[in-house]
């Protein structure tokens, strides 16, 4: 699910980029030991942003430990920050689950029936990442506004748009006030709203073909239409990222350190590279 978030590594000083990696392993260590195992096959790079913007502003204290890895059974950095990974690893169960069930209502034949089977296993995904009041609530009525956009059969991408990013809008900001609220606030919207239309972008053959709905097909007609109109989708793809660089730097203090390099990396490198993979890859088609 999603994934299109990630740092152009190549670019990092090589401690920020074992520190991201140190993240990931922790996110995927946190999650595997208290909600579910398979919450480590599932984890996306997009929460890994989350848990880096949480950390930032809630101040919370990291520190990087040799952890034994379950899968390569060799110890590698891990970074231990038990209050962001609580919380991300929760909404990333929820919206795991989430998912899940509008995947069942929307799909047909063969893939609804895996997607029923495997209900129980995300259902009890969803359960134990319900542990912050109002989170659930978030993810889901989230969700349900990104519903009610397609079935509507909305044409307007922003509005389209506007459901998942409010949603990560929410997220993002859960338990913080004052500046950094608003700073997490606007970060998370435009993240959402990133995510949503790259996955639209990317998904747009697949959806024409299989008549899913997807709001760039709504307003451009078909897959051909969408891709001559690349250079516009391409321009409001980056518009979020430079509200998110901008709302960001008004957290930052001189000089930046790690996690600031990282986040303006994935942002300003990664987010642009997603965009760019996703267009050679219909180039090539």
């Amino acid at each position: 699910m999603f994934g299109y978030i990630r740092p152009v590594k190549g670019e990092l000083y090589v401690k920020d980029s074992e520190f991201y990696s140190s993240v990931y392993c922790g996110l995927c260590r946190y999650g595997g030991k208290n909600i579910s195992h398979l919450t480590r096959w599932l984890l996306n790079y997009d929460f890994v942003l989350l848990a880096l913007l949480r950390m930032k502003l809630t101040d919370d204290k990291v520190c990087v430990k040799k952890k034994r890895c379950p899968y390569s059974l060799k110890k590698k950095n891990c970074a231990c920050a038990d209050e962001s990974y609580s919380f991300v690893c929760s909404a990333f169960g929820l919206l795991t689950y989430g998912k899940l069930l509008d995947d069942i209502k929307d799909e047909k034949g063969f893939k609804r029936f895996c997607k029923i089977l495997v209900k129980p296993l995300f259902k009890h995904i969803g359960k134990k990442s319900d542990k912050f009041d109002g989170l659930k609530g978030i993810v889901f009525n989230g969700l349900k506004a990104t519903d009610e956009a397609e079935a509507q059969g909305c044409d307007s991408v922003d509005r389209a748009a506007d459901g998942f990013g409010t949603m990560m809008k929410k997220i993002a900001s859960y338990g913080l006030e004052g500046d950094k609220k608003m700073i997490a606030e606007q970060c998370g919207y435009h993240i959402g709203r990133f995510i949503y239309i790259a996955d639209a972008f990317d998904d747009l053959e697949s959806d024409e073909k299989s008549g899913n709905y997807n709001p760039l097909l709504k307003k451009y007609g078909s897959a051909l239409g969408a891709m001559e109109m690349a250079d516009t989708i391409k321009e409001t793809l980056w518009d979020s990222l430079n509200a998110f660089s901008n709302f960001y730097a008004l957290a930052v203090n001189q000089p930046i350190n790690g996690i600031d390099r990282i986040i303006f990396n994935i942002i300003e490198l990664g987010g642009r590279d997603a965009v760019k993979r996703i267009i050679e890859r219909k180039n090539k088609k």
